[in-house]
C-alpha cells in the first residue's frame, strides 16, 4: 500500500557490494541462495526502490540482514 507495484525493485548485495539478487516483484522475496546455492552465513545488505503513488516520488530504503543457519 501506498507505493506502485510496478516501480519496485529489491537488491541483495554481498560484503563487496556485489549485487548477488534482484527482484522487480514485491511478493517474492530472497531465500537466502546465491547461483543455486545457500550463502554462507554473514550480513547482507538490502536495498529497495519504490515509487509513492501520492507524489510519484522515488525512495531508497536500505538495512542489513544477517544470515545465521
Amino acid at each position: 500500500s501506498g507505493f506502485d507495484p510496478y516501480n519496485y525493485t529489491m537488491l541483495i548485495f554481498n560484503r563487496w557490494g556485489e549485487i548477488i539478487w534482484e527482484s522487480h516483484d514485491y511478493d517474492i522475496g530472497w531465500s537466502g541462495t546465491y547461483g543455486g546455492n545457500l550463502v554462507q552465513d554473514g550480513v547482507y545488505t538490502w536495498k529497495i526502490e519504490v515509487k509513492t503513488n501520492a507524489t510519484d516520488e522515488r525512495k531508497v530504503y536500505t538495512g542489513h540482514v544477517n544470515v545465521i543457519r
